[in-house]
């Protein structure tokens, strides 16, 4: 929208009357029209930095004109000038971002048109990509609290990934096979990554392979502990056992978990500080989630929940810091013990949009929050939302959520177009001090989809 501005100057001169003369002269009346057009704003994309500002001068004589700029990241081609009449200049707007803030800025320009004051509106649309991209695709990942080291295996090309957070940099291990799972040792030193019929075992301080196994099954989750034994969980066969996998010795060292047999599809996590491992079952109706002991090396079914549909689990579940509670995909929250009647007792709830899972969960106990990815929408097309959301871990109420990056595509008029990332992982470090959250760009069809963010947490 313009401005239109008219100033109608009427400059009246009188001619005094004879003091013999009884009739007056008739007033003599100059009239002088000033009329100029401006736009009342300036508006500067994610991408261009430069425009053009036309003065319009729509009257019947010439007007003068002067400009200046209230930021000095704004500049002008010309500060002053003339406009005849029915002519137009042009202004060439140029913006300076290298000190701008990531977001939407304003300024202004000040106008003196023939002495009269105005001012035209600037906003600039500024993106500054703070995300670190991937060079890879993302399978799995962990990430080292004893370490600060974020580790994540890729399909292309095959690979073990470590990412050091303090400089975004990354060093990655080839693999012989494609991965489909990892786990990190507590003390964060060592790695198994899982794959089909196989598993590799890595040297995470040298950066190097230390052994390749068979294994009997496609393995959808490991879980590796520091006494160096491996537990593999498996994909396929609704009936299926843990293969337990001793890496002190190089052949022959696959044995079959004792006790009941799981359900193939089954998740699975260590319980920190102790000898035992927590599974959460896939594809039964109602789920569950039960407990093995890995204390002689190879793993026994112990026992599972005294739930059955009483509350939901949903196939997944995270440990807080020192292993005393559980959370689970289903948002149900549960106690743990070393006696059965008062292991995986109810605890609480985790209130969300009803029909949204937990995608997701970090529990820092320096800063007391836990971290949630979230689907949104119906259970048909579910969706991970372009958040994180924080909640306070000792009473589970709601405290915030983290707007994350968007990924910016350059289209073909020249004109920035924004995606929302898609949440896979996030990750608190040892002092609580920041968050590491892994995102794709779904649907914006770029070669480099992933990639790692980081967030300062106050």
């Amino acid at each position: 929208m313009k401005k239109i501005i008219t100033l109608i100057i009427l400059t009246f001169t009188l001619f005094s009357c004879s003091s013999n003369d009884s009739k007056e002269n008739p007033k003599d009346i100059e009239n002088e029209n000033i009329s100029y057009s401006i736009p009342d704003s300036l508006n500067f994309n994610t991408v261009n930095d430069k425009l053009i500002l036309s003065i319009n001068n729509d009257g019947k004589t010439t007007i003068n004109y002067s400009i200046t700029s209230s930021k000095s990241y704004i500049t002008l081609s010309s500060n002053t000038g003339n406009i005849t009449a029915n002519n137009h200049s042009e202004v060439a707007i140029s913006v300076d971002r290298k000190n701008l803030v990531s977001g939407k800025v304003f300024s202004k320009l000040y106008l003196n048109i023939n002495n009269k004051k105005d001012s035209i509106v600037v906003s600039v649309n500024n993106f500054i990509e703070q995300k670190t991209f991937l060079q890879t695709d993302v399978v799995d990942a962990e990430f080292s609290k004893s370490t600060n080291q974020l580790v994540y295996v890729s399909a292309s090309p095959a690979a073990v990934n470590i990412l050091t957070s303090a400089s975004g940099t990354t060093q990655s291990i080839p693999l012989l096979y494609v991965p489909t799972c990892i786990s990190i040792s507590q003390d964060g030193k060592t790695a198994a990554v899982g794959h089909d019929a196989h598993i590799t075992y890595i040297d995470l301080n040298t950066k190097s392979v230390i052994n390749t196994y068979d294994i009997s099954c496609y393995a959808i989750d490991i879980v590796l502990t520091s006494n160096k034994w491996a537990y593999v969980f498996p994909e396929r066969d609704q009936r299926a056992q843990i293969r337990c996998v001793n890496l002190n010795i190089p052949n022959n060292n696959e044995n079959l978990h004792t006790g009941n047999q799981i359900y193939a599809g089954t998740k699975a996590r260590l319980q920190p500080f102790t000898n035992y491992i927590y599974g959460a079952n896939n594809g039964l109706t109602p789920s569950d989630i039960e407990k093995y002991s890995i204390q002689n090396g190879i793993a026994q079914y112990v026992y599972d929940s005294p739930y059955h549909g009483d509350y939901p689990m949903n196939g997944n579940l995270w440990f807080s810091e020192d292993g005393t509670r559980i959370f689970t995909r289903g948002k149900t929250v549960l106690k743990t013990s070393e006696i059965r009647n008062q292991d995986m007792i109810y605890n609480g709830k985790i209130n969300t949009d009803s029909n949204s899972n937990i995608e997701w969960l970090d529990h820092s106990s320096a800063k007391n929050n836990l971290y949630l990815i979230l689907t949104t929408g119906d259970s048909w097309t579910p969706k991970k939302a372009p958040f994180i959301y924080v909640y306070n871990s000792s009473n589970l109420t709601y405290k915030k959520k983290i707007e994350l990056e968007k990924y910016m595509i350059i289209s073909n008029n020249g004109v920035g177009k924004f995606y929302d990332p898609e949440p896979y992982f996030a990750f608190s470090d040892s002092s609580g001090n920041n968050l590491f959250v892994i995102t794709k760009a779904t649907g914006a069809g770029l070669n480099k989809e992933w990639s790692f963010q980081k967030i300062t947490i106050e």
